[in-house]
């Protein structure tokens, strides 16, 4: 409240300063001051107050009529194009004062005696209101954009409460991971030995109730000691047939149903540990996954950095240069991603009929940042008279373009590899490559959902190594007894080139740069296999020109040749196109060319080059 009525109070101190300057017996600032006040949406009586006291004080009455006349003018025109539009208010504003003060002075020129001199001095006249007015417009535009609402730097609009949930999700999964450890130890301690708890059982189904029981154990003959070596033989998974011919427990007249009672409760045992051994993994499982979402909120704290304070005045031109062209902007806000790019969240629209292209918007932004920015995915084209909310990222170094070839195993009816390319908001560039395991319909599922599942964990937020984990713990979950895939994911950094690969029991891949190709191979595990297995990580850097080629087992291991690795090097070294889709079929081509042709597996080629803009 005590700032409106300290602008109230300074618009009318300022209009009546505007009267007090004269020049030659003119006075431009009424009219290049009274353009800047119409600009306000915020009128005061206390201007005109001013204003006119100021005239009746310094200025004559015939020269006060004019600059009334000149101030119902400036105001007819600015109110007419606001309502119309706000495209180049600033410049609007004062062509209009300094034409209707020129055209004013060469009117009353014209009535009274013409002269070269008064000529002269209404247009003079003029270029000083539109250069005063110009200037004062564009203050004015500037300070009206700091009275914008800033933002706290932090990542989220609540973090007291992601802090609380992260903390709460890691303390849950604690839990778990202690009472499956003490689980785990309790039965150490307590449970009796395999061997000797089949014993136990033999004992009390068949000993007990013999009649024989007295003799058998109260003999020399150490009966316990011939049942553990029946139970030892049980627990090696010798045959029934072969346990009763070697007869360890002589003597007895029960021993084939003992025999079958040990085969019997050896198999109960085996289950229940099998099932104990599930459960625990499951556990082990759940507590990663809620590891993960408890990672996932502390990414989403870290990710985006509002910068509003520190970059006020870059905020400022943000809402000055998009009014040039013709589009409104509200809730602006400049954040700084984890990799220290700039990204800008604001809500636009327009005046103007049929809209305004996005793309527009974007040189704007780019010109009062002085960063080249790029709009976000799934954002509208057209800004029209609706609120939309646009995104900005600062635009990359680099762009990518791919290609792929195929040929599905000979005879088979699907092709078991999948594989996907796509680029995230953030500049990231991620390349999935799967291969179910064997060939068909089957091993094509199972691909599609290691593919299906990496994609959508990373658009939702997902860091790489978080989005692996949970993938792996799904598979885990969901395979059958032997069923499995490898996983070959690259992530290039469209800023600065680099290379992260990660490999799950994934064949080589090779970065082709000019002539020379290098290979990356790490030894792992298929996913699903081992829900606590670790992906292998390397890193390279990638420049304008080079080529990720990633391909599956099929095409590399059915090479007729000792080394099939430097082999298929030689053929991507071979091959001179800088299309990524001819240089992906021809490496599957001149694969072919050495098998004779026959696909004795799923064959995938996966070429990626990048380009410096």
């Amino acid at each position: 409240m005590r700032f409106v009525n300290l602008k109230k109070i300074m618009w009318g101190c300022l209009a009546f300063v505007s009267t007090v300057l004269s020049v030659m017996g003119y006075y431009p600032l009424i009219p290049a001051v009274y353009g800047v006040y119409c600009l306000d949406s915020e009128h005061t009586v206390l201007f005109y107050i001013g204003l006119f006291a100021g005239m009746g004080y310094f200025i004559s009455i015939p020269s006060m009529c004019k600059y009334l006349f000149i101030i119902a003018v400036i105001s007819f025109v600015i109110r007419l194009y606001k309502w119309k539009n706000e495209k180049n208010i600033c410049l609007v504003t004062s062509i209009t004062a300094a034409v209707s003060t020129a055209v004013m002075n060469m009117s009353v020129a014209a009535f009274t005696a013409f002269e070269n001199v008064k000529c002269v001095l209404a247009v003079s006249e003029g270029l000083i209101v539109f250069s005063t007015a110009f200037v004062f417009c564009r203050g004015y535009e500037y300070i009206s954009a700091f009275r914008f609402k800033v933002r706290e730097e932090t990542g989220g609009l609540l973090p007291d409460r992601e802090e609380a949930f992260r903390s709460a999700v890691f303390g849950l999964s604690g839990i778990i991971t202690r009472a499956n450890a003490m689980t785990a130890a309790e039965n150490e301690n307590k449970l009796p030995d395999t061997g000797e708890k089949i014993s136990r059982e033999v004992t009390g189904r068949l000993c007990a109730c013999c009649e024989g029981c007295s003799v058998c154990w109260t003999s020399d003959a150490s009966v316990s000691d011939s049942i553990k070596m029946l139970v030892e033989a049980v627990c090696k998974r010798m045959k029934n047939e072969e346990i009763v011919q070697n007869r360890y427990v002589k003597g007895c007249p029960h021993y084939a149903r003992m025999v079958e009672a040990a085969t019997e409760a050896f198999a109960r045992v085996e289950l229940n540990e099998a099932w104990y051994r599930r459960l625990t993994e499951n556990r082990r499982i759940i507590a990663s996954q809620l590891d993960a979402m408890a990672q996932l909120m502390d990414d989403w704290g870290k990710a985006e950095k509002c910068i509003d304070k520190r970059r006020r005045l870059r905020l400022s031109r943000i809402y000055v240069a998009a009014r040039e062209k013709g589009l409104i902007v509200e809730n602006a806000h400049i954040y700084e991603t984890a990799g220290h790019r700039i990204c800008i969240k604001a809500d636009v629209y327009t005046k103007e009929d049929g809209g305004i292209e996005a793309v527009k918007y974007v040189q704007a932004v780019s010109r009062a940042m002085g960063v080249q920015m790029r709009q976000a995915h799934e954002t509208v084209s057209i800004i029209t008279d609706e609120l939309s909310t646009v995104v900005l990222y600062e635009e990359n170094q680099f762009y990518a373009l791919s290609g792929v070839a195929t040929k599905k195993k000979t005879g088979s009816q699907a092709n078991g590899d999948s594989c996907s390319m796509f680029q995230l908001d953030d500049g990231m560039y991620h390349v999935c490559v799967s291969d179910g395991m064997g060939s068909g319909k089957q091993a094509q599922a199972e691909s599609t959902l290691v593919v299906d599942l990496l994609e959508k964990l990373l658009e939702a937020g997902f860091s790489r190594e978080s989005a692996l984990k949970l993938m792996n713990s799904a598979m885990v979950i969901s395979a059958g007894e032997e069923s499995y895939s490898t996983v070959d994911f690259a992530t290039i950094d469209m800023y600065t080139g680099e290379l992260e690969l990660t490999k799950t029991g994934a064949a080589p891949s090779f970065i082709k740069s000019g002539k020379g190709v290098n290979a990356i191979e790490n030894e792992s595990l298929p996913a699903g296999v081992d829900a606590a297995q670790e992906s292998v990580h390397s890193k390279n850097t990638l420049q304008s020109g080079d080529f990720l080629v990633m391909v599956t087992d099929g095409v590399l291991e059915y090479l007729h040749v000792k080394d099939r690795q430097g082999k298929l090097m030689d053929i991507i070294a071979g091959v001179k196109s800088d299309n990524a889709g001819v240089l992906a079929q021809e490496i599957l081509d001149r694969v072919l060319l050495d098998t004779g042709g026959y696909a004795m597996d799923d064959m995938t080629v996966v070429a990626i080059g990048i380009w410096e803009k």
